[in-house]
């Protein structure tokens, strides 16, 4: 039991991780720009993300994952829905937006896939130990 608790630990903080650097590609190329936190400050985006992630680390609770993976899901909807959004992924020009916009959508992707693994396996191996 100890190696699957090890397992679900690691996917909570890859869980975690995505969304801290989530909130790295959003906020990053306003706050170069300005050279201030507060002056690119450009929305909650990131504040939402790095709160997802606290929950995420602190709640023990079975299904916390999905709600990073729902907000994940949601923002990634919203970002293809806008068209400057998708406009910083074709246009490598502009290397520091090009750059995060990839880091986000790719933190967001990664964030789906090791929040529903961690309630995956979470359910896997409780499975197996009822079914003992």
């Amino acid at each position: 039991m100890r190696g699957s608790n090890d397992r679900r630990h690691c996917l909570l903080i890859g869980t975690c991780l995505a969304l801290v650097l989530a909130a790295i590609g959003d906020a990053g190329p306003e706050i170069i720009e300005s050279r201030s936190l507060i002056a690119g400050y450009d929305g909650p985006g990131p504040l939402i993300y790095l709160a997802f992630a606290a929950l995420v680390a602190l709640v023990r609770w079975r299904y916390t994952p999905l709600f990073a993976v729902a907000m994940s899901v949601f923002f990634l909807f919203g970002g293809f829905a806008d068209a400057d959004f998708t406009n910083r992924f074709i246009t490598p020009s502009a290397t520091v937006e090009f750059l995060a916009a990839w880091l986000q959508t790719l933190s967001f992707v990664a964030t789906i896939g090791f929040g529903l693994a961690a309630v995956w396996w979470r359910s896997a191996a409780e499975t197996s130990l009822s079914a003992r």
